[in-house]
């Protein structure tokens, strides 16, 4: 019934090999650096800044201000 297999690092060949390489994190582990990330970041940004810069003009054109 199912059982570890060596995908799992379970096998007697995974016992000396490194965890590290199968290990997923938020910082992208040994592979922090993917191909192409100056461009994709350069592209998420001009579209984040392509959305919010709008939104930005159209706040301050609804914006009231009350004097007292």
């Amino acid at each position: 019934m199912g059982g570890g297999g060596a995908e799992h690092g379970h096998g007697a060949e995974g016992a000396h090999s490194d965890f590290r390489a199968k290990v997923w994190s938020m910082s992208g582990g040994p592979n922090c650096r993917p191909k192409h990330w100056r461009r994709n970041t350069a592209i998420a940004m001009f579209g984040v800044f392509l959305i919010c810069i709008p939104i930005a003009m159209k706040s301050a054109e609804l914006e009231i201000l009350k004097t007292v």
